[in-house]
């Protein structure tokens, strides 16, 4: 369970302690202007009352069939006050708490609690601006009166406008900073969530770096041939082995090369490359197993193994002019040197 971010823990915090204000100020408010009304008649909701030009404009509604607006009418009035003490409960608890989940708990709920008020409050006024009293004085045939859920409407010669007073301003506003809260968390659990699977790549990429197989360059005068342990002195000689597993072994001639290729301490198969030295091309390591090569007792060798690798059948062919030498495949150089 990941804890929150110590800022939104302080805005949903702020957001918990601000709707203590609809225990003290009007949440909703419906205002009426007609020419007899310039001045305009007001009806505020507050959490638990109904304060205004309730009176009058319920002598109004009266001539028109509409029921007389009273407390009594909204049963919510009996435990709205205890809801939004356990909304505000909710919030403080996800505060002390600390974890995102109660996050997630306290934006479901605020959300909830506001759409169930919006539809209760509709299903009020449609039932107050469509159950009229058959007898009323005026009566339009086909004409409802339901007030505006937001907004303005023109019932007769009224203009209503429904809308959140101070408290339902508060409380949207609040609503408003807890989904931004949860929007943030999330985000910073997705930015979290993609820079632990970069370092996670960036790790696997450098533990297969560390641990790729690859052959590295012979170093004459200073490597050792694990043959005959004499130091690689002619850059136009020298080979190496690479297993599987990484393990380099290096020789200063062919025969050295030949004879640990057939002692067995390697197995063949897990000898993943077995390179030589290019005559033509000195220090430059082929692959031994294509490679040409020339026997010759012209060609003076570190170990006498009188052999010279090639990589190009030009550059072999130019050389064993002079050299008069026996061609050699990897398969025929074997028997050579058992």
């Amino acid at each position: 369970m990941k804890k929150l971010n110590p800022i939104s823990r302080v805005l949903i915090l702020l957001s918990a302690l601000s709707m203590i204000s609809a225990y003290y100020v009007p949440l909703w408010q419906i205002l009426m202007w007609a020419p007899q009304y310039p001045e305009g008649l007001d009806m505020k909701i507050w959490i638990d009352n109904l304060t205004g030009d309730v009176k009058i404009i319920s002598a109004l509604n009266h001539y028109i069939g509409m029921k007389h607006i009273e407390v009594s009418m909204f049963p919510e009035f009996k435990f709205m006050i205890y809801i939004v003490g356990v909304v505000i409960a909710i919030g403080l608890l996800t505060a002390i708490i600390n974890r995102r989940f109660m996050l997630v708990t306290f934006a479901v709920v605020v959300l909830s609690c506001g759409i169930a008020a919006l539809v209760d409050f509709y299903l009020w006024g449609y039932d107050y601006g469509h159950n009229l009293d058959p007898t009323a004085p005026i009566i339009v045939p086909g004409m409802s009166y339901q007030p505006p859920l937001i907004g303005t409407k023109q019932l007769l010669n009224f203009t209503a406008f429904s809308g959140p007073d101070i408290g339902g301003w508060i409380f949207f506003t609040a609503a408003l900073l807890i989904i931004g809260t949860l929007g943030f968390e999330i985000y910073k659990s997705k930015i979290e969530k993609k820079t632990a699977s970069m370092a996670i790549a960036v790790f696997i990429c450098l533990s297969l770096a560390a641990c790729k197989v690859e052959p590295e360059p012979l170093q004459f005068g200073k490597d050792g041939c694990h043959a005959c342990k004499m130091t690689l002195m002619d850059n136009k000689f020298g080979a190496e082995i690479v297993t599987s597993k990484g393990k380099i072994y290096k020789f200063d001639d062919v025969n050295c090369l030949l004879q640990f290729y057939n002692s067995g301490q390697v197995a063949t198969e897990d000898m993943k490359e077995i390179l030589i030295v290019d005559f033509s091309k000195p220090e430059k390591l082929i692959d031994a197993r294509n490679a040409l090569y020339v026997k010759s007792e012209s060609i003076k060798s570190p170990m006498a193994g009188n052999v010279a690798a090639f990589e190009s059948n030009e550059d072999l062919e130019k050389l064993n002019a002079d050299w008069r030498g026996i061609l050699l495949t990897w398969g025929e150089l074997q028997t050579q040197f058992k």
